[in-house]
């Protein structure tokens, strides 16, 4: 079995100090779940939103992320935006360098066919669009996460009820693997979390699927320790 620990660069810092505050294990939410839990955590950070951001290992070995998850629903570009630049902002601090893969509910030939799929798509393209703007690289896949996982590792999905079928169905019921689910908390308009200052803020961490080894979130927890 792959050893989780062999993931992240920063594990391997031997001088880093820790402050075992820093980042919180909230355990499995198919166990432990309450929804009183989310509403706490937004009224001590002042989130306006709470979304996941998933670490997965697929059947061939390969870490994977995704955003948004729930346990809050997405809307639209400011929300997918706001994912995209939280996650890499934490994801750069492990000493990762992600790949970015939009996903989409359908292909550019099914325009017309479904109100809710044509918006999916619209939004990937602009959200595709205000990426290249920022100068951050990033591909449109349409709904083919088959292809996009060959190429990249930090899917952005169309909504966060995607990202929960997506985890569950590859790491709950299927033979991939469940680390952890970062909680991200988007504050306001979501900019200022998209900053490298704000991964140095309280963290969250969780599974989600009943298959999940308490012992691979915890090793994902020391290693955001350890980013600090």
């Amino acid at each position: 079995m792959l050893s989780v620990r062999s993931l992240f660069p920063v594990l391997s810092k031997s001088d880093a100090d820790i402050d075992s505050k820093k980042a919180v294990f909230l355990g499995k939410t198919d166990v432990d779940f309450d929804a009183k839990q989310y509403d706490l955590i937004k009224s001590q950070s002042k989130a306006s939103k709470i979304f996941r951001m998933s670490f997965f290992l697929t059947d061939k070995n390969k870490l994977v992320f995704t955003a948004p998850c729930g346990p809050d629903k997405s809307e639209g570009l400011d929300d997918l935006s706001f994912c995209v630049h939280a996650g890499l902002s934490l994801l750069r601090r492990l000493g990762l360098d992600p790949k970015i893969g939009i996903i989409s509910g359908g292909r550019q030939g099914d325009l017309g066919r479904s109100a809710v799929v044509d918006q999916t798509i619209h939004d990937a393209e602009s959200l595709l669009h205000l990426l290249q703007k920022e100068n951050i690289s990033a591909k449109h896949y349409t709904i083919l996460i088959e292809d996009a996982v060959k190429d990249v590792d930090f899917l952005i999905l169309p909504d966060s009820l995607s990202g929960e079928m997506i985890l569950k169905t590859v790491a709950g019921i299927g033979a991939g693997r469940e680390i952890g689910n970062v909680l991200l908390l988007k504050k306001g308009n979501g900019k200022e979390n998209g900053k490298e200052t704000d991964a140095k803020e309280l963290l969250f961490i969780e599974q989600i699927t009943k298959n999940a080894n308490e012992e691979d979130a915890l090793i994902l927890r020391e290693a955001f320790l350890k980013s600090f």
